[in-house]
């Protein structure tokens, strides 16, 4: 099994990053979802080699990062991005509709700092939550597990602090 984490608004809150990390030390890879690049960049000037898939978000200001990107991870095809600009805090109807016009089955977002898995005209939305200011609840993450035969999963998963 091939597992990826997924984070989400951090929003500079830089050791929840790093647990979320060590909460998940078989990761194989890191997708950041926006809003806190700059933990992103730290990770990386503080020697974490992991592989990283990283769109900035709307707080990113004069980031030079993507806002959006399609990679292929096992069988896998997933869209990522921020949300803001498909207006995902009102519905996900539009970037279903992108993430099926990219050719993708996964849509990864995060903008709205809620946790969401849904199902929509054969694509997965998912949404991770925010690592550093959820809505309600605890610092929360995902993971993208693929598995040898074939199967993805998503799920989520509530960072312990205490």
């Amino acid at each position: 099994m091939k597992q990826l984490l997924i984070l989400s608004d951090s929003h500079g809150c830089y050791a929840l990053v790093q647990k979320a990390l060590e909460a998940e030390p078989h990761a194989k890879a890191l997708i950041f979802l926006g809003d806190g690049v700059k933990d992103v960049e730290r990770l990386q000037s503080e020697g974490y080699t992991l592989p990283m898939y990283v769109v900035r978000g709307n707080c990113d200001f004069s980031s030079s990062y993507p806002s959006e990107g399609i990679e292929t991870f096992g069988n896998a095809s997933v869209m990522y991005c921020h949300g803001h600009r498909y207006g995902v805090k009102y519905n996900l109807d539009d970037y279903t509709q992108t993430v099926k016009e990219n050719g993708a089955t996964i849509g990864l977002f995060g903008h709205t700092h809620l946790p969401t898995l849904e199902q929509r005209d054969g694509i997965t939305l998912f949404n991770p939550g925010s690592i550093g200011a959820p809505r309600f609840g605890g610092p929360s993450y995902g993971l993208l597990q693929i598995y040898e035969d074939g199967r993805v999963e998503l799920k989520h998963k509530e960072l312990m602090i205490w």
